[in-house]
């Protein structure tokens, strides 16, 4: 049997079998349009190889499965190391979140596995992975959807994110 094309979507009415060792990473996938920027200036400050570095080693990001088209469903699963702190953001689809393995900060709560939560699109969030790491599913109601980022200070906001990696995410993280 030849192994599936990693980059194939599935068409749309048919019974499809995916597997974890074939997924394509988000990137490869090409299903998320580059960042955007509410906030004019947000991303002056240029990100530095280190900090390139820090967030791609601390982030894996795959997709098991995708229908054709912009509209189809797809299903992320994502891998955040200790800390891993994302930017107050938002995208284009609706998306469901199930947390499988250890746990994020949202705000004031704490959740573990098999809580999770919903966002409509164009709802602005934010977490940062817990002590353990977390490991999440995302379905999503799009295969093709943006982010825009409202931050005002990226730089500021690499500051926040270096400091809580290096917590481990124990460091309390201000919103």
């Amino acid at each position: 049997m030849n192994a599936p094309d990693r980059s194939r979507p599935v068409p749309h009415g048919k019974l499809a079998i995916f597997t974890a060792a074939d997924a394509p990473t988000l990137g490869e996938a090409g299903m998320m349009d580059d960042m955007s920027f509410t906030e004019a200036g947000a991303d002056a400050t240029p990100i530095n190889p280190d900090e390139i570095a820090k967030f791609q080693e601390s982030a894996r990001l795959t997709v098991p499965f995708r229908q054709e088209g912009p509209a189809g469903i797809s299903l992320v699963e994502i891998h955040f190391a200790p800390g891993y702190l994302l930017p107050r953001h938002s995208h284009s689809s609706d998306c469901l979140y199930y947390i499988v393995e250890g746990g994020i900060v949202m705000g004031k709560r704490e959740l573990g596995p098999g809580d999770g939560f919903f966002l409509p699109a164009e709802q602005p969030y934010a977490y940062h992975a817990g002590p353990k790491g977390v490991k999440l599913l995302e379905f999503r109601t799009r295969t093709a959807f943006d982010m825009k980022v409202y931050e005002k200070d990226m730089a500021r906001f690499r500051a926040k994110a270096m400091a809580s990696m290096a917590s481990g995410g124990t460091a309390e993280v201000e919103s």
